[in-house]
């Protein structure tokens, strides 16, 4: 039996230069991330899965959701005091997600629902993503501007017509162009109202699958849209799923794993139907999940069911086991493309279980071919389940962009911790790192209360071994500080001259530090103020 680590995340890493640094490969993802959401449009290097038509859980919504959930996760618990890391990244990520290569496999999947046992009703084509079902995409797109909002009070996507998605095709449909325009706000709107007409069991996936997966999505969204503006929208969804997924066991099936989604009701039915056979990427993509708001019930699955999906060996790896296909894909690809190895990382970096986590790290960085490009680290795609060793090998788009960031980067309890306690002004407003070199990756930023203390980690990205360092240090407010680098005094807030010596400049302004130095290696860059 695994062991739990009673460790609960707090959003607020530990206290001035005490607080961990980031370690190579967490700063990596990091950087990997960031690489991807710079890419020009129609440029989907490193993301495109085995699978065509954005048909598998390798489809681009998945990628640039728990993508951004890993920013956000690193943002909240690891570098609460460097805004400047992930502001940009998780705006050029909610770019990508109203690009029409992410969204427009809704205009045929929106005809029937693939994943059921029966054939299900056809049903006219529609191409606004988010009017009706389709929860795999608008929720992910909801909670992606809601943290943007929360993480940052940037308000650009309250503003009308802020989410976009435009039909342009030019060679085709001529007759269907047309614009469909949200913002955050009428986006959460629409996503309550098509959940309250299904009587909360949830919003369909494809039509008439109704998953619980990717509801759980929604619920962190309405819990951000009730922080920010008010209401209790979220408190009413999940009584509401809790009471109408009561008739079928409570999400739990007969043999104590996590149900995976209903077929609803409908003119081939007499009655919804369950589909509830265990699976590893159930239990651990809905644990993970589910975390946020039923704890008890997610802890105990897991004691009693990880066993079933994980593979120990005697050299310290894990690897995942009950592998499967998606529906259809037989004969075009191999088991594995579900991603489970990812979403069982995931679910034990929730659930604090450092022995698992390790283990399957060690086993990706072991089999699955750990690369550096351009700073970033990530794991080529490789489409075999097994390599020539035999060994577990498949590695997906979604589990190397996505979810081994998220499993590294996050805590325990980290996301219940975000969904509980989402971020305020004072959070927003402390000390803080809000410029930077590209060239420079953060990995240390803490500000902590009751010493008044920022500290600072930086160092040049992996793969180059020096570069010219400018710091921006914002909301230093007139008070008496002293900047320290690498543990030693060079500068404060009364000195006049700006060359501090060795190399370290710093100009001042009433509210921001700007810190110039030379970066060989780590080094540590503090603000003590002075009460």
């Amino acid at each position: 039996m695994t062991t739990l680590v009673d460790r609960p995340g707090t959003g607020r890493p530990g206290a001035g230069s005490a607080a961990p640094r980031l370690t190579a490969e967490q700063a990596g993802h990091l950087r990997h991330i960031d690489n991807l959401s710079r890419l020009p449009r129609g440029d989907w290097r490193h993301m495109a899965g085995p699978l065509p038509m954005q048909e598998d859980f390798n489809a681009y919504r998945y990628q640039l959701g728990y993508m951004s959930l890993a920013l956000a996760l690193a943002h909240y618990h690891r570098l609460p005091a460097a805004p400047v890391v992930f502001h940009d990244t998780l705006d050029r990520l909610i770019q990508r997600m109203l690009e029409p290569d992410v969204w427009t496999y809704w205009r045929d999947t929106s005809t029937q629902g693939g994943f059921g046992p029966i054939d299900l009703p056809q049903l006219p084509s529609r191409t606004d993503p988010v009017a009706v079902d389709n929860i795999m995409y608008s929720a992910y797109l909801q909670m992606m501007t809601l943290l943007f909002t929360m993480l940052f009070d940037d308000r650009r996507y309250e503003q009308p017509d802020s989410l976009t998605f435009a039909f342009r095709p030019i060679l085709f449909g001529r007759d269907r162009r047309d614009s469909f325009a949200y913002d955050q706000r009428t986006l959460n709107e629409r996503i309550y109202w098509n959940m309250v007409r299904n009587g909360y069991l949830g919003v369909a996936c494809e039509p008439f699958c109704v998953f619980q997966i990717c509801n759980q999505i929604p619920i962190l969204g309405f819990r951000l849209h009730d922080h920010l503006y008010g209401g209790q929208t979220a408190e009413e969804v999940m009584e509401g799923y809790r009471r109408a997924w009561s008739q079928f066991g409570d999400g739990v099936g007969p043999d104590g794993h996590f149900a995976k989604f209903v077929v609803q009701r409908n003119d081939l039915l007499p009655t919804d139907l369950l589909i509830d056979q265990g699976s590893a990427w159930t239990d651990a993509w809905l644990g993970m999940l589910l975390n946020m708001w039923r704890p008890e019930l997610v802890r105990d699955t897991y004691r009693d069911k990880l066993e079933n999906w994980i593979d120990p060996t005697p050299e310290g790896t894990i690897a995942v086991r009950n592998l499967a296909l998606p529906p259809g894909a037989e004969g075009l690809a191999e088991p594995g493309l579900h991603s489970e190895f990812g979403w069982v990382a995931g679910w034990a970096s929730e659930m604090g279980d450092r022995a698992t986590l390790e283990g399957l790290f060690r086993h990706a960085d072991t089999v699955m071919n750990p690369q550096w490009d351009k700073g970033g680290l990530y794991y080529p795609r490789h489409d075999a389940t097994y390599d020539t060793a035999g060994r577990f090998a498949s590695m997906t788009p979604t589990v190397s962009n996505a979810m081994l960031p998220y499993a590294r980067l996050n805590v325990e309890d980290g996301l219940r911790t975000l969904f509980q306690r989402p971020w305020t002004d004072r959070d927003r407003q402390r000390p803080a790192l809000t410029g930077r070199d590209d060239d420079v990756d953060v990995l240390r930023a803490v500000y902590d209360d009751e010493k008044d203390h920022l500290a600072l980690s930086v160092a040049p990205r992996h793969g180059l071994t020096t570069v010219a360092a400018t710091l921006t240090i914002s909301r230093v407010a007139p008070r008496p500080w002293t900047l320290l680098v690498d543990g030693e005094p060079v500068a404060r807030s009364e000195d006049a001259a700006t060359d501090a010596g060795r190399g370290i400049g710093v100009r001042r302004t009433p509210d921001t530090l700007t810190v110039s130095l030379p970066l060989e290696g780590v080094r540590d860059v503090d603000v003590q103020w002075r009460r």
